[in-house]
């Protein structure tokens, strides 16, 4: 499997700054799309999540974007997917996090 990271900020649309509870809204409509396609994700706070899949980013981008449409959502807010190598450094996860990554990473 391959890692990315999938980084999603509603906060930075471009066509303004939703309300708090359509941003929360929007999260979901990604973790929810996240689910669809890898069991095997890390979330890193409310924006960030690492996802063990061997999807493209690019179609992993897509497939976010057609979430969120679904959801009615016609902004993606700040949404970025890419890989993340076999050479990742990180520091201060927590050891379950880091047991995690050692594995999907090997």
């Amino acid at each position: 499997m391959t890692l990315s990271i999938v980084i999603h900020r509603p906060e930075n649309s471009s066509a303004g700054d939703p309300a708090p509870t359509e941003a929360e809204a929007m999260r979901l409509a990604v973790r929810d799309a996240v689910w669809e396609i890898a069991d095997a994700h890390w979330t890193m706070g409310s924006d960030a999540m690492l996802v063990s899949t061997d999807l493209s980013p690019d179609y992993m981008l897509s497939h976010f974007r057609r979430a969120l449409a679904r959801r009615g959502f016609d902004q993606t807010g700040l949404l970025l997917v890419t890989s993340v190598g076999p050479r990742a450094a990180w520091s201060d996860l927590p050891m379950e996090a880091e047991g995690w990554l050692r594995d999907v990473l090997a």
